[in-house]
């Protein structure tokens, strides 16, 4: 089984165009959504809407997500999220479907499946912190020799990685939406059979998305500066 593993989108919905056009070409079989489909950027029920119609898919709650769950649920000020993370959470507000508050209500902190024999959690921070808690690809994995499971597959810091520590493999795809290691988006393919990882990355226009937040104004410098660096890198 070719198995889909991505992360991070961010209401980005011209990288998320883009990723699916090379998810097809991969002939991917089932998908793996390790949360976070909304922040940032503009295009929340779009790409809600994508995930909501994508077949054989499995999602997980990122932080984001959760964070506008509790400020629809009045757990949290939208305002703290506006001066942190820019405006694009008051559009979602305003406009959110029924349907896409519900996909966001039902989407569970964590996963654990079996695929082919394999053991698989899915989470979007850590297994001990699920929602919120960053692994770099320079942190202490000690931790995950006790886990039981053939395989972690998380996301949360736009960081592509993949370790071995004991008998698990820890995975992170990287961003869709914001990479933030000087990379382009990226996904990755899991062959079952093979128990191989490919990591693809791809690029796509984004000027559109700059002329977004050009015209949105205001915001923090940090949302057009992230999507530079691939450009500025190269």
């Amino acid at each position: 089984m070719r198995v889909g593993i991505f992360s991070d989108i961010h209401g980005n919905k011209y990288a998320l165009e883009e990723a699916l056009i090379k998810m097809d070409e991969k002939r991917i079989d089932v998908n793996i959504f390790c949360g976070d489909a909304i922040g940032y950027y503009y295009y929340h029920n779009e790409v809600i809407n994508i995930l909501r119609n994508m077949k054989d898919i499995i999602c997980v709650l990122g932080n984001h997500d959760k964070m506008f769950i509790d400020i629809i649920d009045k757990k949290r000020d939208a305002k703290s999220y506006f001066e942190k993370y820019g405006s694009s959470i008051y559009k979602f507000l305003n406009s959110i479907t029924e349907e896409n508050i519900y996909f966001l209500r039902s989407l569970p902190v964590e996963r654990n499946i079996l695929i082919d024999d394999l053991k698989i959690k899915i989470i979007h921070g850590s297994p001990w912190k699920p929602i919120d808690e960053y692994v770099y690809p320079n942190s202490d994995f000690s931790r995950y020799s006790h886990v039981d499971f053939d395989y972690v597959f998380q996301g949360h810091t736009h960081y592509p990685m993949i370790v071995k520590q004991g008998n698990c493999e820890i995975i992170n795809p990287g961003s869709i939406g914001q990479p933030r290691d000087g990379g382009f988006p990226s996904f990755v393919v899991f062959d079952t059979s093979k128990k191989l990882f490919e990591f693809v990355s791809f690029e796509y226009n984004i000027d559109q998305l700059l002329e977004d937040i050009q015209r949105v104004g205001g915001e923090p410098i940090y949302l057009s500066n992230v999507l530079r660096r691939p450009l500025n890198e190269k």
